[in-house]
Parts: structure tokens; sequence; C-alpha cells
């Protein structure tokens, strides 16, 4: 993930069009008013074997609940396979349009030719946002999504929501408004992010996306500052300061081993180290026990499609 972009400052999580006014969300998803239900969430997934093989061992022994498939990427038809031999894995469409890794590149499932704003003059797609926001075509950008969405559904992948990597389906308004209308189409959710730093996004901007209809809850991901070392500790506290609601934590797992580090060459925050402390907190048995003494109740983006959506 490109260094530059904040993407974890602020989270929503947007369950579109069924927010109803006197309920709660974790009532209409079935619990009582004061049930603190938690979504943790593995992005990447499909990025490389490493990826995959930490984020699915994480859904297995772990804590993870749930997690996002980048349908371009070349680890992609492992995650098909697993996706067919485990239905009960709750996945979704990591709607990908940038490509950050210094020696390591994917382009548009639709081809260059067909959507040409999107990529370079190789044929990957631009490699941070401010490029892709400044380039694609709105046109192009929706046909390419739906290539993604549809790669999934061919692949056997019962998706169970949508979001965009680093955030570009929020890099510009319209895109914002594509974006909610395909989750509306698809019957899925969808989860907004909101963008820190050199993109950072205008007063308007922001306004416009916190009136779309929708109803939004506490979401929460690590930030630079906290690693190395002190991701755990986020999380940590992160978990003994939710209440009751719907609220999400979004991770980025992998292993440590040669396979990631060469991907992310260049690149520490995101990169291989910062993905195995992810990966060890899943896996950790203080977090786990954390868990259960502040009587967190995991649950998956397929319990708020299938409360909440017309599928």
């Amino acid at each position: 993930m490109n260094p530059s972009i904040r993407l974890f400052a602020a989270f929503a999580l947007v369950s579109q069009i069924y927010a109803h006014e006197h309920h709660s969300i974790q009532e209409q998803l079935g619990y009582p008013a004061d049930a603190k239900l938690l979504i943790i969430h593995g992005d990447d997934l499909g990025m490389s074997h490493s990826k995959n093989v930490a984020t699915f061992q994480a859904m297995e022994e772990g804590v993870l609940t749930s997690a996002s498939v980048m349908m371009v990427t070349p680890w992609v038809k492992e995650v098909s396979d697993y996706a067919q031999e485990n239905p009960e894995a709750d996945l979704g469409v990591h709607i990908t349009l940038t490509a950050e890794w210094d020696l390591y590149k994917w382009g548009p499932l639709a081809g260059p030719a067909n959507v040409p704003s999107l990529v370079n003059e190789h044929g990957h797609f631009h490699s941070n946002i401010p490029d892709f926001a400044e380039a694609a075509d709105i046109e192009e950008i929706e046909k390419e999504v739906r290539a993604q969405i549809e790669a999934a559904k061919a692949a056997g992948i019962e998706s169970t929501h949508l979001d965009g990597h680093m955030g570009s389906m929020l890099a510009r308004e319209d895109i914002a408004e594509l974006y909610f209308r395909l989750g509306k189409e698809y019957s899925m959710p969808v989860r907004l992010h909101e963008h820190h730093g050199q993109d950072s996004t205008s007063p308007e901007f922001k306004d416009a996306v916190a009136k779309m209809p929708g109803k939004i809850t506490t979401n929460h991901g690590a930030i630079p500052e906290d690693f190395p070392g002190k991701l755990a500790e986020n999380y940590n506290n992160y978990l003994r300061s939710i209440g009751p609601g719907l609220n999400l934590l979004v991770l980025h797992l992998g292993f440590d081993d040669p396979e990631m580090q060469a991907i992310t060459v260049n690149h520490p925050l995101w990169g291989a180290a910062w993905r195995q402390e992810d990966f060890d907190w899943t896996m950790s048995e203080e977090t786990k026990k954390i868990i259960e003494e502040e009587k967190i109740i995991l649950v998956d983006w397929g319990l708020v499609q299938d409360k909440l959506f017309d599928k």
C-alpha cells in the first residue's frame, strides 16, 4: 500500500437503504440493543500465496471473520478453489483499480485497450490514488468494476460485500455514487473509506459521502505510527473501547517470508513485517481472551447482506 496514503484514520461501514429509524443496526441483525458486534476483516486476498495461506488459517483457527478478494491478482485461482471447498467462508470483492507495489503489477480484467484511462503506458493500473483519480473515466471504471464482480461470480465466489482497494471507490464523488449504485444493484453492503494525506478530500466531498443513503457505524484500522511493534496494542485497545453496534476492524495479513518481502520491497508500511504482525494478532490467545472478556460477538458481512438486503 502506498505509504503516502493514510487509509486508516477513519473507516465507515455503510449498510445501504435498509436502516430503520427506530431500530439499531444490531437489532436489525437479530441481536439485542446492547450487543457489541464486530467484523474482523482481511484485505488483499489473492495478492500472493503468503497472503492466501495466512488469511485462510486466520479464518479457520483465528479471529478473522471475513476477507475480500482482489480478482486481478496472480493468486486468485487459489482463492476461488478455497471458496468452492469452503462455502461458509465470508468473502467479498476487493475492487482493485491501482497497482501500488514497485515490482509487482497487475492490470484490468476488461483489457487495457477497453479501459485506457485506467492504465499506464505498460498496461498496468496507476500506482496511486491521485493519478488514478485524475485520469480515470467513469464509464471505464464501471466497465472494469463490473468485470471484477462478474469474475468473482464465475469463479464460484459467493460475494457478501464490496470494498475498494486503497479507497479507490471514494476517490471522486462520481465514483462514490457508482460504488453505492453497484452495491444496491448486486445486493451487497459496501465499505466506505475516508482518505487522509496528499489526496485529502474536500469538506464538500466528505459532506456528499455523509449524505449518501445508509447507516454508518464505528470502524477501525491501525495507523503507520503504530508500526513496528504496536499494532497488537492498537487492536487490543480498540477491542476494549468498542460499544454496542456493528463494528469493523480491518487487517492486512500475510507472512514475513521471501515472497511477501519481494512483493512489498521499499514499502515497510503494510509490507511483509506489518502483515506478519496482523496475522500473529488474529491467532493470539490474548486476542481471543479480550474478545471473550469484552463480550464481543464476532459476525461477518454475510449476516449484514442476509438481514439488510434483498437477494
